[in-house]
């Protein structure tokens, strides 16, 4: 196999990385925006999240009427409990950010190698069956001649 055919070309390489550059791009928007989203949120939003709470709250210990097929505690909690999304876009952002970098360009670079194994040339891939019974004709017919060549050389002698 030639070194043309196991590295990309300069045209392949290029389309590539703007393809990941864009791909990161969009990542970082995305978790920008969202970011944004919950950091900005309208008092309006913060009080109808609460408000739901309460609501869901209350619906929770009305039916604690013994009817149930499991006995659980009254929920007394006033204020409703952070969100997984807030505590990770508020407080864990950067690490959410690279870890989410780091993981697409992972499967990025599997996929990049990937393609490039399926769309390479054909001597880069597996031999058929064909090429190899080719080969071990030659092969076969390479060694009857060596040995047909010491018969002569030591008749000779």
């Amino acid at each position: 196999m030639t070194e043309q055919s196991k590295s990309l070309s300069g045209a392949a390489k290029i389309i590539w990385a703007v393809v990941y550059v864009g791909m990161v791009s969009v990542i970082v928007l995305n978790m920008t925006k969202a970011r944004e989203r919950v950091m900005h949120a309208s008092d309006q939003t913060r009080q109808k999240d609460q408000q739901d709470w309460e609501d869901w709250v209350n619906r929770s210990n009305q039916h604690q009427n013994g009817q149930l097929p499991v006995e659980r505690k009254e929920i007394d909690l006033k204020r409703r409990p952070v969100s997984n999304a807030t505590t990770l876009l508020t407080q864990y952002y950067e690490v959410c950010l690279t870890a989410l970098i780091l993981f697409s360009t992972l499967i990025f670079v599997v996929v990049v190698y990937m393609f490039h194994g399926v769309s390479g040339d054909g001597s880069s891939g597996p031999i058929s069956l064909e090429q190899e019974l080719a080969s071990q004709r030659t092969d076969q017919t390479d060694q009857t001649d060596q040995t047909d060549q010491t018969d002569q050389t030591d008749q000779d002698e």
